[in-house]
C-alpha cells in the first residue's frame, strides 16, 4: 500500500533517502507531498525514485499513513527517529489524538514538532482506525473532548477502554479528569470550594436551570442562589458540538423563554469587567495570560438593544464579533493568577488546561467564569510548553510503574 509523506523545502535528497530507510519504506510504493518548491529536492527525487513530487497534496487520501497527518503544514520535516539506537531508545515518543486541524493549529504554534525536538517526538494518530497496532509510544496526548458527535472512528468508550488495557503508557491527561470540565455544572463545584477556602478570587454566583418556561421556578432559583440579572446562559455541556457555545446575554427574566440555549443550562450572574476578558493557559508549571476583546458593560449592550431583541442578545462564542470592541491596558496581578492555577491544578487534577478571569468594575475582584481542558495556548512560545511537561510525567510514570512491580515482586529494600 502507498504511503503518502510530506517534506519541507529544505530537507535534502540524501537526508530524505536516509529517513526512507529509518521508516522501512520502499521508494517505488511512496508519494512525496512537497509544502514548498524546490527545484533541486524535486529533480533529485524524480531522478532517484522515479516518482514526481506533488506541490499541493489533495484534502482526500484514503491510505493516508500517521506520519502524513499534518501535511498542510508550511515547516514541516518528515518524523524520524534517529540512526543511532541509543538516541532511539532514549527518545519519548508520544501519540497525538485530536481532530487533525487542532492538531495543525497547534503545530503551526511549534508545540507539536514532528522531528525529534528535546528528546520528545510527537506522532499524529489515525482516529479512525484501531490505536493498538499503530506506532509504538510511550505517552498519549490527547483532547477527548474533540471525540464526541467528532465523526472520528474512535469514541471516548474505545479510548477508556484502550486506556484501561494499556497502562504502560502515560496518559495526558486522565479521562476522569477531563470528563468533569466538559460539564459547566463544575463551575458550582469550584466555586463552594473556592469559598469555602476564602480563595482571594471567587466564581460568579450561578446556578443550573432544567428548563426556560416556569417563570415562578426560574425567581425562585435566582432568588435561592443570590443571581440578579442580567445573566449569560449556557448549555451544560461546554464543548463538542457547536450548539454548546450557543450562549445568550439576558437582561430580563421574562426574556428566557426566547433564549435559543439548550436545556440543561447553567444561568450565571454577568459581571461588568470593562471589556477584557484575561485568558489564562497552563501547562504543567507553564502559565501564559493574554488579553483579548469581550463584551462590553452590561449598560452599554442593553442600551444597544433594538425592542425585538426581547432584552436578549444571542451569539456563538465560537464567532462572536468581539473585534468592534476595544481591549483596554489592563491586567490581573500575577501572585492572584498562580494562586488560582495552583487551585485550580489541585481541584480538577490536570496539567493542560485554560481558564477566563475578568476584573469586575468597581470592586477590582477578580473572578473566574469558566475552564477548558487543552486550550489553544496562544501564548506558548516553544514546543518546551509540552516537551518539558511530558519528560517529567514520563520520569515519574516509570518510577511509579517501578514502585509497583518491585511491590509485586516483595521487595524488602528501597528499589535502585
Amino acid at each position: 500500500m502507498a504511503r503518502h509523506l510530506v517534506a519541507s523545502a529544505k530537507l535534502l535528497p540524501h537526508t530524505l533517502r536516509h529517513v526512507l530507510d529509518e521508516l522501512d519504506m520502499p521508494s517505488q510504493a511512496t508519494a512525496l507531498y512537497m509544502t514548498q518548491p524546490n527545484k533541486t529536492l524535486m529533480q533529485s527525487w524524480t531522478e532517484v525514485h522515479g516518482v514526481c513530487p506533488v506541490l499541493s497534496p489533495p484534502h482526500n487520501l484514503q491510505d493516508m499513513t500517521a506520519v502524513g497527518e499534518m501535511r498542510c503544514l508550511p515547516w514541516t520535516d518528515l518524523p524520524h527517529f534517529a540512526a543511532d539506537s541509543h538516541r532511539s531508545q532514549s527518545l519519548v515518543r508520544v501519540g497525538v489524538a485530536m481532530k487533525s486541524e487542532r492538531q495543525r493549529e497547534l503545530s503551526r504554534k511549534g508545540l507539536l514538532q514532528l522531528i525529534p525536538t528535546d528528546g520528545v517526538i510527537f506522532i499524529p494518530l489515525d482516529l479512525n482506525q484501531p490505536l493498538q497496532g499503530q506506532q509504538p509510544f510511550h505517552a498519549l496526548l490527547h483532547k477527548a473532548t474533540d471525540l464526541p458527535e467528532s465523526g472520528l472512528g474512535l469514541t471516548w468508550e474505545n479510548l477508556e477502554k484502550w486506556v484501561d488495557a494499556n497502562p504502560e503508557v502515560l496518559l495526558v491527561d486522565p479521562l476522569w479528569a477531563v470528563k468533569q470540565v466538559t460539564s459547566r455544572g463544575f463551575l458550582l463545584y469550584l466555586s463552594e470550594q473556592a469559598e469555602r477556602m476564602d480563595m482571594p478570587f471567587a466564581f460568579p454566583a450561578a446556578s443550573m436551570v432544567e428548563g426556560l418556561d416556569d417563570m415562578a421556578a426560574l425567581q425562585v432559583v435566582m432568588q435561592n442562589q443570590g443571581l440578579r440579572m442580567p445573566c449569560i446562559l449556557k448549555p451544560m455541556l461546554a464543548c463538542g458540538p457547536k450548539w454548546s457555545h450557543d450562549l445568550a446575554i439576558v437582561f430580563d427574566i421574562r426574556a428566557l423563554s426566547n433564549a435559543k440555549v439548550r436545556t440543561p443550562a447553567l444561568l450565571q450572574e454577568y459581571i461588568d469587567h470593562s471589556s477584557v476578558l484575561h485568558k489564562v493557559y497552563v501547562a504543567g508549571s507553564q502559565v501564559g495570560v493574554s488579553a483579548q476583546p469581550s463584551w462590553p458593560d452590561a449598560a452599554i449592550m442593553q442600551h444597544q438593544l433594538s425592542p425585538s431583541d426581547h432584552q436578549m442578545m444571542s451569539f456563538n462564542s465560537l464567532a462572536s464579533p468581539l473585534r468592534d470592541y476595544p481591549v483596554p491596558a489592563a491586567g490581573v496581578p500575577m501572585h492572584l493568577v498562580h494562586q488560582a492555577v495552583d487551585f485550580l491544578r489541585s481541584a480538577t487534577h490536570l496539567s493542560l488546561f485554560g481558564f477566563d478571569m475578568v476584573v469586575q468594575n468597581n470592586t477590582g475582584r477578580i473572578y473566574i467564569v469558566d475552564i477548558n481542558y487543552f486550550p489553544s495556548y496562544t501564548v506558548a512560545s516553544s514546543s518546551r510548553w509540552l516537551t518539558s511537561l511530558l519528560k517529567k510525567q514520563m520520569q515519574q510514570h516509570e518510577q511509579r510503574a517501578q514502585g509497583s512491580d518491585w511491590h509485586r515482586k516483595g521487595g524488602s529494600s528501597a528499589p535502585a
